[in-house]
């Protein structure tokens, strides 16, 4: 057993990564080289949505991303799929969330609220539907806006660890397939 590989790494790093994640709320929000979320992202982005399964890509569509403010605590958020831009309309809200000034709620305005967190520069948001789990990512980078979602089955794929070796408690660690991902590169028009 290679006793460097990344579950045993993680469980000897669990513990710092809790004292960071629990680290005070008070700490700032971003450092002044890291734009800010949401004002920097506001704008009319447009790209080329590009969809992977493990067979590789298998469609690309225009894609356009619209954040404009309605106040200081919510923007709008609309994504446009496609050519038919009436069909491919998805018109949501981020407002302004409770878990301090990196935490931002995607409301769908059909009961759905999609909690995220600006964190590094980047906008994330991890969530389960039906069984399968998404992670949606937006960065901005430079002139661009990098966007993505990850998706697969929350059904684990492989569940190891859960006894002791050479005397130290390993944790359960469960790992689970990547079924699709996509990805555009957006820029401002």
């Amino acid at each position: 057993m290679n006793r460097f590989c990344a579950a045993h790494h993680l469980c000897r790093v669990l513990p710092l990564l809790f004292v960071l994640v629990l680290a005070p709320a008070s700490a700032p929000a971003q450092t002044a080289d890291l734009p800010a979320f949401p004002t920097d992202f506001v704008g009319n982005w447009r790209g080329e949505l590009r969809i992977f399964n493990a067979s590789g890509q298998v469609q690309a569509v225009p894609m356009e991303l619209l954040i404009q403010p309605v106040n200081d605590s919510t923007y709008t958020y609309t994504i446009i799929y496609g050519t038919d831009r009436e069909a491919g309309k998805r018109d949501y809200y981020l407002v302004r969330g409770a878990d301090g000034p990196h935490h931002w709620i995607c409301d769908e305005k059909n009961s759905l609220l999609l909690d995220g967190y600006y964190l590094g520069g980047s906008y994330r948001s991890v969530f389960t539907v039906q069984g399968s789990y998404l992670l949606a990512n937006l960065e901005h980078r430079g002139d661009a806006l990098e966007y993505s979602i990850q998706s697969g089955s929350t059904t684990p794929v492989r569940s190891t660890g859960g006894a002791p070796v050479d005397g130290e408690d390993i944790p359960v660690v469960e790992a689970f397939r990547v079924g699709g991902y996509q990805a555009a590169t957006l820029r401002r028009y």
